[in-house]
């Protein structure tokens, strides 16, 4: 079987929702006749792992843990063999950090490292990647991010090998704004680094159009039948086989949230609740499975305090899809920025559960348009409060979604890209 070279800092074991786009691929690709070997990080200390994404995947997967040394306090310890630290995130405006000199030398390195931490893991990985492409002979690249480094490890495949490349965006990269902004001329390095991947890349494949929109805008002499959109999909066939939990939630949300999501979903709850409870009603009950930023969490204390609000934190994606399944109402609230599509949207959809949407103009709202069973609703606490038991009386539908929203539709397409790569390869 032909293969093809996957570079993933993010794969399983690690857990969480940059580990899925590959391992999706990962899965289902050799349907199409490409056998994936993929490179990807040996353990980030403090980050979450699902070893339920291993088991997924068949015998025959080839994979390279590579280690990677963090420039960071917790990096530092993991090398010395110490208990890890929390994971390193940027934190949420007003939250604390322990010593003004740690902080402004985590300020300092987040604003000077192109393209930021991740770059030290070239240390390690390059010299890994040679004895690795002698022994499997790869026909292809295909690199996913962020974060960032795996553009700069398909750029030096591309120039190396002569490796036709995908270079995979789940996130914009020099417009993020998940991450520090740099400093110049750091910040110039870095905006060079992003034109060098979006020419020299066969195809550019985005996690929306509006992302795919904002990385062709940066490479205007480019083609433009290179990026391609490729958005959220759900493995159909392990979405069908999980029971549903034992843990029946009237409505749940599922992923990360912070200060940046809308949250009158929640006094909304809390409005509709006291009535309820005035006239000796159960309580509508909420769940939360995922990550909840520190300041986030404290805003929700009251709700969990009142009974009817309980965070899970996070939870094997399993046991989320369990959940989910067996919940009344799914609640999507998300920040209003055009270009961001979260991926659990197709899973939400193919749920056939009725959802509540607390969205901004932009192309998430548009996407969920397209679906029946969606109630779009305004960030404004009287409104959600007055539909919420609509929603609940909402019947659930068949399973059912368009084939580019499914794994296996999706590894039919960059099949068919990674085909096309080649091909232009060999004609050059």
């Amino acid at each position: 079987m032909r293969k093809v070279l996957f570079i993933s800092p993010y794969f399983p074991p690690l857990g969480g929702s940059g580990v899925f786009r590959v391992q999706r691929l990962v899965k289902y690709l050799p349907e199409f006749g490409f056998q994936p070997v993929v490179v990807h990080y040996q353990g980030v200390p403090g980050e979450v792992e699902d070893p339920g994404l291993v088991e997924e995947l068949k015998p025959g997967l080839i994979s390279y843990p590579v280690k990677f040394i963090e420039p960071s306090a917790r990096g530092i310890r993991q090398w010395l063999g110490k208990k890890p630290l929390g994971p390193a995130r940027p934190a949420e405006a007003g939250q604390s950090r322990s010593g003004l000199l740690k902080g402004l030398a985590a300020s300092v390195r987040d604003r000077v490292l192109v393209p930021n931490l991740s770059v030290t893991w070239l240390l390690t990985v390059i010299p890994a990647l040679k004895p690795i492409i002698d022994r499997h002979k790869p026909e292809a690249v295909f690199t996913t991010s962020s974060p960032e480094v795996s553009n700069l490890i398909g750029w030096h495949l591309k120039r190396k090998y002569q490796l036709p490349w995908i270079a995979d965006f789940r996130d914009p990269w020099t417009d993020s704004v998940k991450v520090p902004k740099l400093v110049f001329p750091f910040s110039a390095l870095e905006k060079y680094m992003e034109r060098k991947t979006l020419g020299l890349a066969e195809f550019v494949t985005a996690y929306s159009s509006g992302l795919a929109g904002m990385l062709r805008k940066k490479a205007p002499a480019a083609d433009p039948e290179k990026f391609i959109t490729l958005g959220p999909a759900v493995d159909a066939a392990k979405f069908d086989a999980i029971e549903k939990s034992a843990a029946k939630y009237d409505f749940l949300y599922t992923g990360y949230i912070d200060r940046l999501y809308p949250r009158e979903f929640f006094t909304a709850v809390e409005e509709l609740n006291y009535k309820r409870s005035q006239e000796s009603k159960p309580l509508l009950m909420v769940g939360l499975a995922g990550k909840v930023a520190p300041l986030t969490k404290e805003f929700f204390q009251k709700f969990r305090e009142q009974g009817w609000l309980q965070i899970l934190g996070y939870i094997p994606h399993n046991q989320t899809i369990g959940l989910v399944k067996s919940a009344k109402v799914l609640v999507l609230i998300h920040p209003r920025l055009d270009w961001w599509v979260p991926g659990k949207i197709a899973e939400y959809l193919y749920s056939g559960k009725p959802i509540l949407a607390v969205v901004g103009e932009g192309e998430l709202k548009e996407t969920m348009k397209r679906f029946d069973r969606v109630m779009l609703l305004p960030d404004d606490r009287n409104q959600i409060a007055a539909q919420l038991e609509k929603a609940l009386a909402m019947p659930e539908a068949p399973r059912s979604l368009p084939r580019e929203f499914t794994a296996q539709g999706q590894a039919e397409i960059v099949a068919g890209l990674i085909e096309k790569a080649i091909s232009a390869q060999t004609r050059n």
